[in-house]
Order: C-alpha cells, then sequence, then structure tokens
C-alpha cells in the first residue's frame, strides 16, 4: 500500500461513572465563549527563530507567555513571540557512560548537546520545571518571570533523581499534580516516559519539587513496582505521548509493543488517581481504531470540550471533556503516512457513555466495588491490564494521506474545529462538527516543510496557534476571514469561524458583527448562503421606458432607523424603500441606459442594493431590451424575429420597424406578438439541392403579401454578394426567379439562404428560403468516389475532364466501368516469414464498396481482406499469410521472398503495387535477446 495512516480519535473523558467537572488540562482550551476583542487581524504573523532544534513548548495561563525547551537553551517569550529571557543549558560535558555527577575522572566526557525533554510550568511557585537529555535526564528549577535565573539544580542525588531520558527517540511527557496526606499537602509532577539503556527504570513516576523529609528535589516518591520498566523493558518498548487530567484522574496515552517477537504497535489510555499514593488505580484500557484496528498507533492528543453539536453526536454533554486522538498504523514506510480523524458516536459502538463501562469491565467484574473503591485498594487486583475483548472501538470518520503530527481544538459557536499540524509543515483546518468532516482550509504562513511539533496552543483569547516547526515559532490567526472581500468568497471557504456581516459589508466573526443574532444579518460560512435577488417585477422593460421595479430579496435583513437602502443600475443610483422581503426602487430614464451589443437585443445592466451608500447587500442584473435591436438576430426574417422574442414586440409590415407592444395600433399592417404566421413571408423552397456551376431555377411561395400587391422584389444571398436577381409572380402564391450559377469549392455542402427585398424600399421582407449547395468534386478525386456519392447529387465521373462533375456540366458520355485499381503505398512493407500481420493498402478506384474488393494478394501471398476497415476507394486492410517456401529465385538468401501487392476489383479490374512487400527471417546473434 505504501502509505502508513495516521487516525484522529474522539473519547469522552470521565470515564467512571460519576460526573466530573470541567477542567481542562494545562495548556488547552476547550471554549471560546466570551473571547476578548479581537484585534485587526490583518498584522503579519508574529515569528520567533531559534538557533537550534526546538523539543517543548508550553504556555503560562496566567501570563501568556511562552517558553520553548531547544537544544542547549531555553527561550521565555511574551504572548507576541518576543524574546525575553534565555537560559543557556548547554552543551556539557557528559557521555551517557558517565555517572553525574560528570567529573573528569569519566575519561569519555565529551561536549554534548542538552536536548529538553520536559517542560512544565507550575504556575503556583513561579516556576519552570527544565528536563535535559544530559546527566540521565536530571531536571533544573527555573524562575518563571526570568528563566535565566536559575532556582535549583543538583547532580548529586544519584538514580532517584533520574527524571528525563538521556536518549533522543525516548518520549517523556508530564503534568504538574499535587500529593495530600494527613501531614502535608504539596505540589508535585507525574512523568511518563519511555525507556533507554541509561535511564531510570521508572515508566510512570510521581516527583517532587521541595525537599520534603527524607525526600529530596525531584526524588520519586512512589514505588510501585507495577510501573517499572526493568522487569519488561526489552519485551515492551513504550511510546509516550500524552498526559492529561480530568476530575480525580490522570491519564496516560501511550503505544506499546507486545513483545520480542512481535513489534506490533497496540495503543493504551492508562489511568489513576491524581491522589494514589500506591498506584493501586493503575488500569490501562486498550483503543482500537478500526474493528480491525488498522490504525493502531497513537500520534497526537488534545483535551477540549466538544461543543453543542459534536456532543449531540456523541451522546455526551456539551460540557464533557473529549480526547481527540490521531493514530498511524506500523505497517507502511514511515515517510508516507495517512492519517483520519474520527469521533465515537455514541453508547452502542462503545464511545461515549459506553467507554465509561469499558473501564469498569477493565477494573473489576463487580461494579459496586468499582464504585465505591474509586481508586483502588491494597486487597484490589492491581495493576489492571486492558484485553483485547474490553477494547474500546470505533471506526474513523476522516482518513487521509500524509503524517499528522499535532492536534488542537477549539470551540466556536459551539462547533468544533481541529488544527492539525503535518510533518510538512502545515496545519489543517478540520470542521468536526459538519455532517461529513472534511479539511476546509490552512492556516495562513509560510510553508517550510518542517514538521509542525507536538506542541500546538492557543493564546488565552483562542483568537491565535501557536505553530512551532524544528526552529520556528509562528503566531496566526485561527481564522483569516478579513481576506475575503464579498459574501461569495467568504462562504465559500466553509470556515466555521466566519460568516458575512450583511449590513456592514464584510467577511467576520460573529462576535465582530453588530446585531448578528438578528436573522440573516450574519451569515455563516458553512451554510453556503448569501443574500441573494430572487426575482425582478417587472422581469425586464424596454430601454424606451422606464418604471418602478420590485426585488424580491427573501434574505434580506431588517434594516436600523437609521440605515439608508439604494439601488443602483451601472452608474445610476436611486433611492429605495424596503418592505418586508420587497425593495422598491426607479428605474433609470431612457437615456441612462447603454445600447444593447452588436447582435444582441437586450443589454444587461449590473445593479445592486446598497445600504448606507458604499455597502453592497446584494446584487444581480437587470435587462433593458431594445425591439429595434431584434431583427439583427436574423435580418433575412425581421418580422419573424421581432415577434417571436421574449420580450413581446410588434411588427408595423408598413414601416418594416419593430417597436414596444402598443394595444392603441392595429390593423391588417400590425403584427402583434407571439403572432409568426401572420408575417408577410416567403417559404418552401423547390428544388432544395443546387449544384456547383450549374443554373437551375427555384420556385417558393409567398404568403401574408396582401398590403405589398403591386410591388416588385429581388432576391439575394451572401454567397454572391452584390448580385441580385429579379422574383418573378408566377401565379396566385407563386413565385420564382432564375437562380444563380455558383462558384464554391470549400467543402462538399453548404447551406444558403436567400433575403429578399421590396424593390421600392430595399427593405428586407421575410424570406426562410434555403437550399442546400453542393459540390460533386470536393472530396470524389477517383471515380469509384464519385460513383459512392448519393444518386440525389446526380455527380459523375467526366473522362474528359478526369473530375467527379454534375451530370449536365459533362458534355462527354461517362465510362461503364471505373479505371483499373490504383496502389500508391503499402504498409508496413516488411513481416515475418510466418505473415499474421495487417497490411495496409493505400490508393485509388479501390471499389465503391467493400464488397467489391475479389481478391488481395501480397508477394504471391493470399491475403484475407478485413472488410470492417475498408475506406471508399482510398483504403483497405488484409491480414497477410505466411510466406512461400518454395520457388526461391537461385542466388537469392533462402530468408527472403518479396514481391507485389495486387487488387482485383468488381468487374475484373486489378491494380498492382510498384513497390514490394518482403518476408524477413529473424537473425539470432550471439548475446542478443530478440
Amino acid at each position: 500500500h505504501g502509505a502508513l495512516p495516521t487516525v484522529g480519535t474522539a473519547l469522552p473523558l470521565g470515564l467512571h461513572g460519576d460526573a466530573l467537572p470541567h477542567q481542562p488540562p494545562p495548556g488547552c482550551s476547550s471554549s471560546s465563549s466570551n473571547p476578548a476583542p479581537a484585534p485587526p487581524g490583518d498584522a503579519p504573523a508574529a515569528e520567533f527563530t531559534s538557533p537550534t532544534l526546538i523539543n517543548n513548548v508550553v504556555r503560562d495561563p496566567r501570563t501568556g507567555h511562552l517558553y520553548a525547551g531547544a537544544v542547549n537553551a531555553v527561550h521565555q517569550l511574551d504572548a507576541a513571540l518576543r524574546p525575553q529571557s534565555r537560559a543557556d543549558t548547554g552543551p556539557r560535558r557528559d557521555n551517557r557512560l558517565c555517572t553525574p555527577p560528570v567529573t573528569s575522572a569519566c575519561s569519555e566526557a565529551r561536549d554534548t548537546d542538552n536536548h529538553n525533554k520536559l517542560l512544565l510550568v507550575h504556575a503556583a511557585g513561579d516556576t519552570l520545571v527544565e528536563c535535559g537529555s544530559v546527566f540521565r535526564g536530571i531536571c533544573s528549577l527555573r524562575n518563571l518571570s526570568r528563566v535565566e535565573h536559575l532556582l535549583y539544580f543538583s547532580d548529586t542525588n544519584g538514580e532517584k533523581s533520574y527524571v528525563a531520558s538521556a536518549e533522543e527517540a525516548v518520549s517523556v511527557v508530564g503534568v504538574m499534580s499535587f500529593y495530600n496526606d494527613s501531614s502535608s499537602n504539596f505540589s508535585v509532577f507525574l512523568v511518563g516516559k519511555g525507556y533507554g539503556s541509561h535511564d531510570s527504570t521508572k515508566l510512570i513516576s510521581t516527583r517532587i519539587l521541595k525537599p520534603h523529609g527524607d525526600w529530596v528535589v525531584f526524588d520519586s516518591i512512589i514505588e510501585a513496582s507495577s510501573v517499572q520498566a526493568s522487569s519488561f523493558v526489552l519485551r515492551y518498548l513504550h511510546d509516550f505521548r500524552f498526559v492529561f487530567k480530568d476530575g480525580i484522574y490522570v491519564y496516560f496515552l501511550f503505544s506499546r509493543t507486545l513483545g520480542v517477537q512481535e513489534n506490533k504497535n497496540f495503543t493504551f489510555l492508562a489511568r489513576m488517581c491524581e491522589n494514589d499514593h500506591s498506584y493501586y488505580s493503575y488500569t490501562e484500557l486498550q483503543l482500537n481504531c478500526s474493528r480491525a484496528n488498522t490504525f493502531n498507533k497513537v500520534q497526537a492528543a488534545y483535551v477540549s470540550a466538544p461543543g453543542e453539536i459534536l456532543a449531540r453526536k456523541m451522546n455526551v454533554s456539551a460540557t464533557d471533556q473529549v480526547l481527540f486522538i490521531t493514530f498511524s498504523s506500523d505497517e507502511d514506510s514511515f515517510l508516507s503516512r495517512r492519517w483520519a480523524a474520527f469521533r465515537t458516536p455514541g453508547r452502542a459502538s462503545g464511545g461515549g457513555r459506553g467507554g465509561r463501562q469499558k473501564f469498569r469491565k477493565a477494573e473489576h467484574k463487580g461494579e459496586d466495588r468499582a464504585d465505591r473503591f474509586k481508586c483502588g485498594e491494597e486487597f484490589l487486583p492491581s495493576p489492571l491490564a486492558s484485553t483485547p475483548e474490553f477494547a474500546l472501538t470505533t471506526e474513523p470518520t476522516l482518513v487521509r494521506k500524509g503524517h499528522v503530527t499535532a492536534v488542537a481544538v477549539a470551540l466556536e459557536m459551539e462547533h468544533a474545529v481541529a488544527f492539525l499540524g503535518t510533518a510538512t509543515g502545515e496545519v489543517l483546518k478540520v470542521h468536526l462538527s459538519a455532517q461529513t468532516p472534511e479539511v476546509y482550509g490552512r492556516t495562513a504562513g509560510e510553508v517550510t516543510g518542517d514538521k509542525v511539533n507536538k506542541n500546538l496552543l492557543f493564546d488565552r483569547h483562542l483568537q491565535h496557534l501557536y505553530i512551532t516547526t524544528e526552529t520556528k515559532i509562528t503566531k496566526v490567526a485561527v481564522q483569516a476571514c478579513h481576506l475575503k472581500t464579498d459574501c461569495h468568497s467568504c462562504v465559500s471557504m466553509r470556515d466555521p469561524y466566519c460568516g458575512w456581516c450583511v449590513l456592514k459589508g464584510r467577511c467576520t466573526r460573529k462576535l465582530q458583527c453588530e446585531r448578528s443574532e438578528e436573522a440573516n444579518t450574519w451569515l455563516w460560512s458553512p451554510a453556503q448562503r448569501c443574500v441573494r435577488i430572487e426575482s425582478f417585477n417587472p422581469a425586464s422593460i424596454s430601454c424606451k421606458k422606464t418604471d418602478q421595479v420590485e426585488i424580491s430579496v427573501p434574505a434580506l435583513p431588517r434594516l436600523g432607523a437609521l440605515d439608508v437602502l439604494h439601488c443602483v443600475f451601472g452608474e445610476v443610483r436611486s433611492q429605495a424603500a424596503m418592505a418586508g422581503s420587497l425593495v422598491t426602487c426607479s428605474l433609470p430614464e431612457p437615456g441612462k441606459v447603454p445600447a444593447p451589443p452588436p447582435r444582441q437585443d437586450y443589454v444587461s445592466v449590473p445593479m445592486r442594493v446598497m445600504v448606507n451608500d458604499t455597502i453592497e447587500v446584494t446584487s444581480g442584473e437587470y435587462h433593458f431590451y431594445d425591439c429595434g435591436a431584434t431583427v439583427s438576430k436574423n435580418p433575412n426574417t425581421p418580422c419573424i424575429s421581432c415577434v417571436t422574442s421574449k420580450w413581446g414586440c410588434q411588427w408595423d409590415a408598413r414601416k418594416f420597424n419593430c417597436s414596444d407592444r402598443d394595444d392603441a395600433t392595429s390593423g391588417a399592417h400590425i403584427v402583434k406578438p407571439q403572432q409568426s404566421n401572420q408575417c408577410p413571408q416567403f417559404a418552401s423552397p423547390e428544388p432544395t439541392l443546387i449544384p456547383v456551376g450549374h443554373r437551375i431555377p427555384i420556385s417558393f411561395k409567398g404568403t401574408n403579401l396582401g398590403i405589398y400587391d403591386g410591388r416588385r422584389f429581388h432576391i439575394g444571398t451572401e454567397l454572391m454578394k452584390q448580385t441580385e436577381e429579379e422574383v418573378t409572380l408566377d401565379q396566385g402564391s407563386k413565385f420564382s426567379f432564375r437562380g444563380y450559377e455558383f462558384a464554391y469549392n470549400q467543402q462538399q455542402e453548404v447551406n444558403v439562404s436567400f433575403h429578399i427585398k421590396d424593390q421600392g424600399t430595399d427593405q428586407k421582407i421575410d424570406s426562410t428560403l434555403t437550399v442546400v449547395l453542393y459540390n460533386c468534386s470536393m472530396g470524389r478525386e477517383d471515380c469509384s468516389l464519385c460513383r459512392h456519392a448519393d444518386e440525389t447529387y446526380q455527380c459523375v465521373w467526366c473522362p474528359g475532364s478526369k473530375s467527379c462533375v454534375y451530370r449536365e456540366l459533362c458534355r462527354s458520355e461517362g465510362p461503364a466501368q471505373c479505371p483499373d485499381p490504383r496502389i500508391t503505398d503499402i504498409v508496413p512493407r516488411y513481416g515475418p516469414m510466418n505473415g499474421r500481420i495487417a497490411v495496409t493498402i493505400k490508393g485509388s478506384n479501390l471499389g465503391i464498396k467493400k464488397e467489391d474488393i475479389k481478391k488481395i494478394t501480397v508477394a504471391g501471398v493470399d491475403c484475407v481482406h478485413q472488410m470492417e476497415r475498408y475506406s471508399v476507394s482510398t483504403s483497405l486492410v488484409c491480414e497477410v499469410g505466411p510466406a512461400r517456401r518454395g520457388g526461391v529465385p537461385v542466388g537469392l538468401p533462402v530468408d527472403l521472398n518479396q514481391g507485389v501487392v495486387e487488387v482485383e476489383v468488381e468487374g475484373g479490374r486489378r491494380g498492382r503495387s510498384q513497390v514490394n512487400f518482403t518476408y524477413r527471417c529473424s537473425s539470432i546473434k550471439a548475446g542478443s535477446v530478440i
């Protein structure tokens, strides 16, 4: 398949049966309700560039300051990414073989880069916990207000102070917590990490931040063999990706292999009580993304409230905490991954509140014990691992190619929006609450190709996203509504953050649009709807008139007391009145309407409905028609063109004039709209086939010509330009003229239309006279092609001129039979000795129909006619048989056989080619393959 999938899911938290408080983890935000006022939004993105690789980024929720743990440095930045302080953390003299403190006694020590492994904000203590890769993962405490100020560091406390990992590939996660017993209450932090060969053996540990009793700073204060790595480190490889708190619990999200022989990863969510002093409550739940667990390895995660829309689909509360996860598959290469985002849709599928039951089953078979002993007890089984039958399983909602490295989720108007960082440096935006979640856009900014760091953070107002790539942090807005300047481009984004503020003419967030709670004032982008004009009344008007027009605008918002409405037609502005969904305004005066374009009987004038002079509410086009221009669409039938137009025009046959309908005028000379059968006209020509080069009289009929009694008429056509012929009245309604001797050699046939004019006024009277002019010579270069022509054309092959002409133009008698076939080419001219190839024979007079071909030989060998590939007179195809084996002339090579091509057609006529067809033997030489 060649693609490693990454998949995302949403899991509801509070997986025990109790209702849990709304408590987002540090660095996560779950709702955008009551955000601070937005900045203008068009300021350039803020950036910070680190000289070394950035490993971790955290944000202080109180101040909004960011802390970037990089290789050999910790950077303190304000909310605008301006540097405030910097601490150099490396390189340091170290080696994994050296035991801290590292002295000159360790000969292996070298200057070693210090990769940041863990960074935690301890806001209550105004400290920053910073753990690096040197000195076997020992941590430091730094001043949160000024990180260059080192508050604590010691490398003399031995293995109990080894917190992180010395190996770059080992992942480390941590979260601030507390330790509370009958005599003390102090801050700690919980750490989950994989195992490195020189690391502490503790997979999960609780670390103290100040000395207490026999404990030193960063000491592991809980000893629990259930979460030690030493006994099974070589069998089970852990990759911790995320840690968070919810209610009374702490959750660790990680993947793990099953053993030495089995390297497939499985994903687990481990839970334990935050104040569990013995880890008795440690419980694991396996997570399966898809029934076949196709997407088996967790990549990134985030915790947020789902919002009302997604919560309804998941069958959870809108205030519940939900864990959003992206997964990948082990099966494919690392460089080409697919990811998918999906949500757990409810109790029936094992998601929603059903997930709580899954954790219960993983804990205890007696549910009364699960309720009574939520944090476990010494006499209960511990730890509790998940088995596959109790795995929480759901199907992906969104699958997409690519590697997702980070995820963050925010709410906008109770809709969940996911931001997904990729290995190529993009941050994709997904509307999770949509009926079918899909990527609707990408955040602004340059895409460098460097992967997005796992720490994808929002600012305190959820209006900006901090995107970290390998050496850069960029602050970008979660939306770019302001970049769209019209409603259609605004709603086409399908961005849940955006909508069209109708009365302000801007694309904004809802909170930035005044009166946005009123109907039709703010049009949400994913709804794909703009204010539009439904109809005009009247639908169109003559350019020679003016009137009031009613414009139906169904989604028109209510105007304020000071709002003024206008209509603008082209450049002409008029004040408008509004009544419900109807806008009434005056149309421009006739002199201010532009003329229709050439050969068009109307002009479309752009019109806009404006509020307060400058803001366009909606727009459309209004048609102004010109009855006088209808005749230009078909000049040969002016009356018919006039009265059949959709504008309701009438024709004056005396004045040869098309005008707006006027019920006050009448008479035999007035043809009313849609009464084309009353138009004076000439029709029904005979004959309808006319040959080139020969004059043939043409007769036709005239109708409704009473008002033209005694008039004389002329007939002409564009093909003959200035030459017009007089029309003769034969009898009754029958007319005729002597015809034309046409000259035309562009194609075999062409339609020729005639116009008829009143001789006295030189005005055209309707003529639907059209004949087909044909040229026998075109495309009929030989006798067979000529005879193949339809009999109605009366084409003959004329020996004198050796051309195909109309019968009356040939003075000599035509031949009884066409000349012998003529072969001009054969393709190919070579073939294998065993034949069985198609040979194309080109020439002339190769028969009139496929049945005329009687025999074909190629080099004396019969060739089978492929009748379905026959072209009249000019081409035929046959399949040649094997070469003759005997009778090769003396002196010729034994592998050579050649000869002419012969074709016999109806009547015994034969043709021979001037070139030979040659059979060839295939030669095999040493070392070659044919």
